[in-house]
């Protein structure tokens, strides 16, 4: 199911600012969201949806199709509600295998803006449509296949649809909003906790006090987190925090303590204290925001390069210096996903890590909370000292280590004897230390075969095949070498290629944590042995085999925070045939 939403949410994650030339020129749906809403996301500039969908495979499967039809037919029985939300997928699902026909059934240019954003916990999405009339035509028509209908509303001089989805016995009715003006549909939620105020500011019909467009959020973000111009969006923790601790600090605070009147019940009345508000605002400042965006954006309807950075911005020091200490050395080849099949590396300064865990579990008891839930909190860290000092002692005995990694460049897989057969692997492990033979000299402790090997610095490698005999069916000839600062085992000529690249380069602190893979590089030998035996191949193996995709995810500390990178590639399959 989370496959049918992926075209769509790709289009919503990203920045907001102006709307489309067909507007009005002074519109922006950035006077109608809050400064202080707690999730925004939105599109800067339009999202070429249309080429995204050509570029990609096909999304939906025929498993897919059958779980939806499944779902479909038993919410006809139980809930009309639902029977017209899966009426609603069933029609996104046939749509989305043509990209004109899905952007004609939904009215959708083939370039939109999208904008998701909560006024307090109101949920807020808005799409720019071109064809404000197929958006009617479409629900008018799911009305009468599934019997489930709406109410005509209306607020100042806007209508609206009111689809009740809540069941009909719920204590509190929960209507689904759809409107449409200026060439923008707004979905939201109406509950008797929505004021009138509430929903027509959620409808673009009032201005909050002050609004995100009166601030400089948004461009400080881009500016500060190198994001391309194209998108942005924020997780706001301080809000988050205000609206949890407090009762009426900010709008999403007033609902909260609403809600909890109409329940009799309070379950964040321990949070209201002075204490608890006070230290736990002081972490929100210490940790504001999680912000994300494009930091590139290329598509076309031959191929698609996405970029996508997640940072959670921090501000304390402590814990930035000693993440920031413990920074490793990351190579090249794990970085390459259009070269390896699939490739990771854990970068890490062993030397730094006792030092550094214990610089931040310090900080983490600093200062000595009251709030019961906190101080419960530092009650369970404190405990866990003892383990901390176990690991650093084990860290001692691998203090010259910069980091490990591993990667696989190419395999191929037959079948004999109705057996799986690898007929051959070109991989890499690595070890990356400033004194590689002392790590293996360590090694050697734990195992008595390698006592009699030595090895030297770019030296003769050793076949670990007749250390350890490994079945001849495997074909495999693993060999130990060190190559400049890195003990690795290859195995393929590819494998000795990148090793004999690795010794060319020398350690410095690169980052925390890389993967790369290429799903068809990953799929295909092992699906291609299968059809060369006969053997029926599963729906889903078929889908991956056709979506051409690679992906490259870095995790990196900075002096902003914590930071989460994120390459996808991936090509049209009528390009690939």
């Amino acid at each position: 199911m989370k496959k049918i939403f992926i075209p769509i949410a790709v289009a919503v994650i990203g920045a907001a600012a102006y709307f489309s030339q067909q507007q009005d020129a002074n519109y922006n749906v950035l006077n109608y969201v809050p400064a202080d809403t707690p999730i925004f996301a939105g599109q800067l500039t339009p999202f070429p949806i249309k080429d995204y969908i050509n570029s990609g495979a096909h999304l939906i499967t025929p498993a897919d199709q059958d779980k939806l039809d499944a779902l479909y037919d038993a919410s006809a029985k139980d809930s009309p509600a639902f029977h017209f939300l899966t009426s609603l997928l069933k029609t996104y699902q046939a749509s989305a295998k043509d990209a004109d026909l899905l952007v004609k059934t939904f009215g959708l240019a083939d370039n939109v803006r999208a904008y998701f954003y909560t006024l307090g916990l109101l949920p807020v999405l808005k799409i720019e449509v071109a064809d404000p009339q197929a958006i009617w035509t479409l629900l008018d028509k799911k009305e009468l296949e599934t019997g489930f209908s709406h109410t005509e509303e209306k607020i100042q001089d806007l209508t609206y649809r009111s689809y009740e989805i809540s069941q009909p016995d719920a204590t509190t009715k929960v209507e689904l909003v759809v409107a449409q003006a200026d060439g923008i549909l707004t979905l939201t939620i109406n509950t008797d906790i929505v004021s009138n105020n509430l929903l027509a500011t959620a409808l673009g019909l009032n201005k909050p006090d002050t609004s995100l467009a009166d601030t400089n959020t948004l461009q400080d973000i881009i500016q500060q987190h190198s994001f391309s111009d194209a998108s942005v969006g924020f997780i706001n923790h301080i809000e988050i925090i205000k609206g949890l601790t407090t009762t009426n600090g900010n709008q999403l605070a007033e609902q909260l303590t609403t809600i909890a009147k109409q329940d009799n019940s309070d379950p964040l009345a321990q949070l209201h204290t002075a204490t608890c508000q006070s230290e736990m605002a002081s972490i929100a400042q210490n940790w504001p925001r999680t912000v994300f965006g494009y930091t590139k954006i290329d598509i076309t309807q031959e191929h698609s390069t996405v970029a996508f950075a997640t940072i959670i911005e921090s501000k304390n020091k402590v814990i930035l210096d000693a993440l920031k200490a413990m920074r490793g050395f990351i190579p090249n080849y794990t970085q390459e996903f259009d070269k390896n099949v699939i490739a990771t590396s854990l970068g890490l300064d062993v030397s730094q890590l006792s030092t550094s865990l214990t610089s931040i579990w310090k900080d983490l008891q600093t200062p000595t909370y009251q709030c019961a839930p906190l101080a419960e909190i530092q009650s369970k860290i404190s405990q866990s000292g003892q383990s901390l000092a176990m690991l650093g002692l084990g860290s001692n005995m691998a203090a010259s280590v910069k980091g490990i990694s591993a990667g696989i460049f190419d395999y191929a897989v037959s079948k004999i004897d109705e057996q799986p057969q690898l007929d051959n692997v070109d991989a890499l492990v690595a070890i990356h230390t400033d004194n590689p033979e002392m790590i293996f000299n360590s090694i050697k402790m734990f195992s008595p075969e390698l006592q009699n090997v030595q090895l030297v610095n770019n030296g003769p490698a050793v076949s670990l095949n007749k250390i350890y005999p490994i079945p001849e069916k495997l074909h495999l000839d693993p060999k130990l070498a060190i190559k400049g600062q890195h003990l690795v085992i290859y195995n393929g000529n590819k494998g000795q290629q990148e090793a004999e690249k690795l010794s060319l380069e020398k350690l410095s602190a690169i980052g925390l944590y890389q993967a790369s893979f290429d799903a068809k590089k990953m799929l295909s030998p092992i699906i291609n042995a299968a059809a060369i035996a006969g053997d029926v191949i599963p729906e889903e193996a078929m889908f991956l085999m056709e979506y051409n995709a690679g992906m490259n995810i870095n995790l990196d500390v900075n002096d902003q925070g914590i930071r989460f990178d994120t390459i996808a590639n991936h090509e049209s399959p009528q390009k690939n045939n």
